[in-house]
């Protein structure tokens, strides 16, 4: 079957459409003369900035097609006959990746255009078929963009939840292409839309138009389960046009009030200047066009808020840490090591740079023939702050705790991390132990649109992406040493970064799409291919510079053992900096499809798409991990082979699509859709993989017998010998295994539209959209043991645990686990499990004289049985918050769903004398809260390994639960607080929170709270001036975004909650019936009875100024 698929696909290679990658619009229509369809009839339109032509002739059924057009306008369309009148059509705009049509009539009197009037209605005249947003240059150009980034524009889709998350599903699941070439985020570690950390690849400067499809029933839209976001860069004319710009704000652009809360003593100085310039034009007119871009930013902010014990208070949060003791350490490691460590006061700002570079060319070969060649660059550094409480490699350690009564009290941390941040109240870390990412992305496109036939069009796409991320060191490199106060807290890190070393990130794409068009009468059948090839690097060695822990600066100082010392080296003889995680993958898709025009008025798209994942080099196995016997799903015992990939499973993706107007005006419209969409994973899933598999860097954690002989060293190699050297010898105590019939997410999209033009160009849509997983990722531990126990805390007498036979009924790793020696072994695998609904209505209107407005509400409920965030599988696994363990199946809310979202955006522009206009936009987003909110145990109370992820049961009463009393220090007071007095303020908090007030007796579920409503409104004022130059005019132009609008009206709106904890209960322990003790939280010394506050900069108003120069 596969075989007969793989032909027909192959035989169907010679027909797709002129924009199966995204990257340009089209114009369809049928003409016809008094007697019916007109065959023969001329269509030629005219993009008029540039003079470039698209001709066309009408075929037997009279339609025509013009394929791979130009984004935007304006056009003039001339439509002419023999023994006809030629009609003419101005101000034709086209919308990207959305075919305009026109449907016209030729008579001895001229053109009446049935379908639409080309003014006024323009955006009825697009023919798409699922839920779809454009953002045109106009809108691009006036919006509120006070970040100056696609996600600033993105907001704009009623499917989204304002932060690149659509249909409630994990912004990392979007595909995002500009002039066709993938600039996804395709590795991961961060829930960032676009490649480049904190800066933009490409400046907003250069966008021509985006387009965001959640559902395109087109089966060329592919690489996505969220949205497709398609960009285009502007281009050059015929005529010079360019610009100049700077944007600047600084910290007296913030407002300092949030309600009744001064907050002007927690905003720091900071700065964030930009410049740049573009510049496009003919190299020949009509013929060769150029269009660049260069933009430079920097920006400054305090890095590093804390002050020392004794120091200058700069930086406003003073820390316990003694001045002395860091001038001790300091002084110490150059004497003896010469190795600088830095300030440890009056820490200077931290840095953000970068630089931006397009290059575009368009040629207009000849009438049949367009090309397109683009390049960008960015190049991008941005100062970090050391880790906060990781160590490298989990290992555990034993610190001790002195009492004033000389009681020594011995503490094991068994999966490592420090007990305070390493900047925080208790602790400090040199200025040399923070770090740099180096960000640098480079994009290519070269394009081919060809007129082979009058029947017969090409389209041949190469791109390709480039992005590396190395992390870079502020002092030299030296190992990362944290001492202990003697009293069991971290106070003082020195040295490197703990994951800097070694730390690097590779993420190349390259794609080649060859597609062609064939038009047979009333069908458009469409066929392609599509081939990507992804090189996804990690290179990551958690301790490469060797990581010591010491119990005190006593210890320190006279370089006794330390309680810890972790290692990760590589394998690979010869090769110090290895990329453990290396994966190349390639993607084959074929597509088949047919876009039949049964009428003027009716369309039906169907088709089927294949996608063959093609793993080219398996990982290298480690055979001490593949003789271990796990159990499956099924509970059978298997083993894993972290040799092997996945298998190369190919994935179809059938659609179906349809556009019907119900009247004979276009005024009611019908569309929908029902298919099947194929996206990708973040990378660092699967090479999580090779990385954990100890075959090609180990990372160490020293015994308590070779602690005994360990010494500060500069070179932690001088230890190499103390452990394995030779690969597959060892197994790492955490490990991530790959389930072979592991699948690439799919799910089943259907949508149902209506589109009403209720008149005076207003047009009202209401639209429903399902969403159902097929393959939604899920990651289970199977090194974890089903659980035996019962917690036993009426009325919570059903939530299973793991029955604890260490002291004081603490589970330990023989309690839960299969393998006691080894903590995480994390299978990536598939369920079907989650879905969601959206449903949206929206009004929108467009005026010729500049004015635009848009309004929508959307309701979203959507679930998941496994939540995706996380840049490890460990994390991921982790972070799914369960009433069970985290391995069991739950259905909850997604942590990307906003159930009620209101969006509308509105722009007026006044032309009030020939030398000023005055452009007033607005943005204004209405929802609950920003995230949901799992309310959970701050603690295991379950046994299963996890601290974070235990939904916590809400008591009717708060004395249903059992209190231990405890002692808490703050400041250098001492608080102690009694069991009633926790009972209070757990009663207390549970009243003040709306959510759990209503669920008492229950369990919290996943993401089902929201902190209270919001709204928000973003501004933009752009004032111009025009000035003659010669016979042209030139525009000076001032703007101010103001993120937040009211705000600066009022103190008391536009305030957005910040949660104070969604974990307000502690674990502390539990007894040989299983009755659990519990702490309630504190915060300032205070126990925690409100759950959020709006002392936060970001609640209030910020204010961004810029200036340009048009031409």
């Amino acid at each position: 079957m596969r075989k007969h698929l793989l032909l027909l696909f192959f035989s169907l290679f010679a027909v797709t459409f002129a924009f199966g990658q995204v990257t340009s619009s089209s114009m369809t229509g049928t003409i016809k003369d008094a007697k019916g369809n007109l065959p023969g009839a001329t269509v030629r339109a005219t993009h008029l900035p540039s003079g470039t032509v698209y001709s066309a002739a009408t075929n037997q059924n009279g339609l025509f097609n013009l394929p791979g057009m130009r984004v935007g306008g304006p056009y003039r369309v001339e439509v002419s006959f023999i023994g006809q009148n030629t009609a003419t059509y101005d101000q034709i705009t086209l919308q990207l990746g959305q075919p305009y049509v026109l449907n016209a009539t030729l008579s001895d009197t001229g053109l009446e255009l049935k379908e639409v009037s080309v003014k006024g209605t323009k955006n009825i005249a697009t023919a798409r078929l699922g839920a779809s947003t454009n953002i045109n240059r106009t809108q691009l150009a006036t919006l509120p963009t006070f970040n100056r980034s696609v996600n600033d524009f993105t907001r704009l889709s009623p499917q989204s939840n304002g932060n690149n998350g659509f249909a409630g599903r994990d912004n990392r699941f979007n595909n995002i292409t500009v002039d066709g070439a993938n600039l996804n985020n395709t590795f991961g570690t961060s829930d960032a839309l676009l490649p480049g950390g904190s800066f933009q690849p490409i400046s907003i400067e250069t966008y021509d138009e985006l387009s965001i499809n959640v559902s395109p029933f087109d089966v060329r839209q592919s690489g996505f389960t969220g949205a497709g976001i398609y960009a285009t860069t502007k281009s050059g004319t015929n005529d010079f046009h360019g610009s100049a710009y700077t944007y600047y704000k600084n910290q007296s652009f913030n407002g300092t009030q949030a309600g009744d809360i001064d907050i002007s003593g927690v905003i720091a100085k900071s700065s964030q200047k930009t410049y740049g310039f573009t510049l496009g034009g003919p190299v020949i007119k009509n013929k060769l066009f150029f269009f660049t871009n260069y933009e430079h930013g920097e920006s400054t902010a305090p890095g590093i808020a804390f002050s020392p014990n004794g120091g200058s208070g700069f930086g406003g949060t003073s820390s316990a840490t003694p001045v002395a003791d860091l001038q001790t350490v300091s002084n110490y490691l150059r004497t003896n090591y010469g190795y600088e460590t830095g300030g440890y006061d009056n820490f200077p700002a931290f840095k953000n740079k970068y630089n931006n570079l397009l290059a575009k060319l368009d040629w207009n070969i000849n009438d049949k023939n367009k090309f397109t060649v683009k390049y960008s660059y960015l190049n991008g550094n941005s100062d970090q702050s050391v880790n906060g409480t990781s160590t490298p490699n989990n290992g555990s350690y034993t610190y001790t705790a002195t009492s004033a009564t000389g009681v020594v009290t011995p503490t094991t941390r068994g999966s490592g991390g420090l007990p305070n941040a390493r900047y925080s109240r208790q602790s400090i870390a040199f200025e040399n132990s923070n770090y740099g990412f180096k960000n640098l992305v480079s994009t290519g496109t070269a394009e081919l649109n060809s007129r082979i036939s009058p029947n017969l069009s090409n389209q041949l796409l190469l791109t390709f992406k480039r992005n590396d991320v190395p992390r870079t060191s502020k002092g030299s490199i030296f190992p990362t040493v944290d001492i202990f106060d003697g009293q069991g807290n971290n106070y003082i890190t020195a040295g490197s970064d703990p994951y800097t070393k070694y730390n690097e990130v590779i993420d190349n794409t390259t794609t080649l799409y060859d597609n062609l068009t064939y038009y047979a009468g009333k069908h458009t059948i469409t066929g392609g291919i599509n081939y990507e090839y992804q090189r996804v690097g990690n290179s990551f060695l958690p301790g490469a510079a060797g990581s010591y822990i010491y119990n005190s600066l006593s210890d320190f100082l006279n370089n006794r053992a330390p309680i810890q010392f972790t290692y990760n080296y590589s394998l690979v003889p010869g090769v110090d900096q290895v990329f453990s995680a290396n994966m190349k993958i390639s993607t084959l898709s074929f597509y088949a499809q047919d876009e039949y025009n049964i009428s003027d008025r009716v369309k039906l798209t169907y088709g089927i798409r294949a996608d063959q994942p093609i793993y080219h080099q398996n990982p290298l196995e480690n055979p001490q991990i593949t003789a271990l016997q796990f159990p499956d799903l099924n509970g059978n015992l298997k083993s894993y082979n972290t040799g092997m990939w996945p298998k190369n499973t190919m994935l179809f993706s059938p659609r179906v699509g349809f556009r019907a107007s119900l009247l004979e005006n276009n005024s009611l419209v019908l569309r929908g859709g029902a298919g099947i969409f194929t996206g990708r994973i973040p990378y660092v899933f699967l090479t999580n993989g090779p990385s954990n598999s100890a075959m090609y860097n180990f990372g160490a954690v020293a015994t308590a017998a070779q602690l005994q002989n360990i010494k500060l060293v500069a070179d932690p190699s001088t230890y190499a010998s103390l452990f394995p050297q030779t690969v597959g010898t060892a197994i790492p105590t955490s490990s991530v295994v790959l389930d072979r019939n592991f699948k690439f997410p799919q799910i089943f999209r259907a949508n149902l539209a209506v589109e009403k033009n209720i008149g005076n160009g207003f047009l009202l849509t209401g639209e429903a959209l399902l969403t159902k997983d097929i393959n939604a990722v899920r990651m289970r531990n199977v090194n974890l043991k089903t659980p035996t126990g019962i917690l036993n805390s009426s009325p919570d007498m059903s939530r299973v645990r793991y029955v604890g036979t260490g002291t004081n009924n603490a589970v330990q790793a023989v309690d839960r686990l299969i393998y006691p020696n080894l903590s995480t072994v994390v299978a990536l695998e598939n369920t079907s499990k989650g879905y969601s609904a959206v449903l949206t209505g929206q009004i929108s209107k467009r005026f010729d004289n500049g004015f635009y407005t848009s309004v929508a509400y959307t309701y979203t409920k959507a679930k998941e049985a496994f939540a995706t965030g996380g840049s490890t599988a460990a994390q991921v696994w982790a972070g799914t918050a369960n009433v069970g363990t985290s391995n069991d199946v739950e259905l909850g809310n997604t942590a990307y769903y906003v159930p009620h979202r209101v969006v509308a955006s509105a722009s007026y522009r006044f032309n009030y004398s020939h030398n000023a206009a005055t452009t007033l936009s607005f943005y204004y987003q209405g929802q609950a809260g920003s995230n949901p909110i799992s309310y959970v145990y701050n603690g295991d109370i379950n046994g299963d390994g996890n601290a974070s992820s235990d939904l916590m049961f809400i008591p009717k009463r708060a004395s249903d639960l059992t209190f231990a009393p405890y002692t808490a220090t703050v400041n250098g007071v001492l608080y102690t607080y009694t069991s009633q007095q926790q009972a209070g303020a757990l009663e207390e908090f549970i009243n003040n929170t709306p959510y759990l007030k209503k669920h008492r007796g229950e369990y919290a579920q996943r993401n089902a709270a929201f902190l209270p409503w919001y709204n928000r409104v973003d501004a933009n004022l752009l004032q111009d001036f025009f000035i003659k130059s010669g016979k042209t005019t030139h525009t000076l132009q001032l703007s101010a975004v103001v993120q937040n609008f009211t705000n600066l009206i009022s103190r008391y709106w536009g305030i957005q909650q910040i949660a104070t904890y969604n974990s307000p209960l502690t674990y502390t322990s539990i007894d040989a019936n299983g009755v659990p003790s519990f702490n309630m939280r504190q915060l300032n010394g205070k126990l925690v009875t409100t759950p959020w506050t709006n002392a936060s900069v970001n609640t209030t108003w910020s204010l961004l100024i810029g200036a340009k120069y048009i031409f």
